[in-house]
């Protein structure tokens, strides 16, 4: 990782990104910060010199933790057929994001909010949209697939994860049993088409 961070700064950036989450920019203020993470005020400025410094901090902090993870996801992923290799990605993302969904609400909220600047949440799809694609032509190489377009295949799957999580987490809760039914469905569609 590009930051390493000691004990204390860690209990501060994780603080920091807990009350983003809770409170939003405004609300977040290196006082509650400092009381969340149980260190003096004084403490995180000598630590990190600014609110804007800390924030910038925690934001390239968690975006090389992001990628670490997803390199981790698709570097460990078997040789099976086309539906299990999605399937299988498909849930190591949906566990990821869904165990890190306050880091990705906050990437969405600046997504939407500074569009000058280098955003967490585009480095993240970028490296998801790179290993799809790589997937796809893998499978594309190996002739287990028709000739595609492979970046057209990964912003399908990827953005059926992305929908998907963002309806399930945020606008109804859902099993993991109808998750799963809903991936075999679409998967079903994905790899048969829908035409007779």
């Amino acid at each position: 990782m590009e930051i390493e961070l000691d004990k204390t700064e860690q209990k501060i950036v994780d603080a920091t990104i807990f009350l983003l989450d809770k409170e939003g920019m405004n609300g977040t203020t290196t006082k509650k910060i400092a009381k969340k993470a149980e260190v003096s005020e004084v403490t995180v400025f000598r630590k990190f010199k600014s609110k804007d410094n800390l924030l910038k901090i925690a934001k390239i902090y968690y975006s090389d933790y992001f990628l670490e993870k997803i390199s981790d996801i698709f570097t460990n992923y078997e040789d099976t057929d086309l539906e299990s290799l999605l399937k299988n990605t498909w849930w190591k993302l949906v566990n990821f994001l869904d165990n890190n969904l306050d880091i990705i609400k906050i990437a969405l909220d600046e997504l939407m909010s500074s569009p000058e600047e280098e955003k967490m949440f585009s480095k993240f799809s970028d490296e998801v949209l790179k290993n799809l694609t790589n997937i796809f032509q893998e499978q594309i190489d190996k002739g287990k697939i028709r000739k595609i377009n492979p970046s057209a295949a990964a912003l399908t799957v990827f953005s059926v994860i992305v929908e998907g999580i963002i309806f399930w987490k945020f606008e109804s809760k859902v099993s993991n049993d109808d998750i799963n039914k809903y991936l075999d469905d679409f998967l079903d569609i994905f790899i048969n088409g829908i035409t007779n």
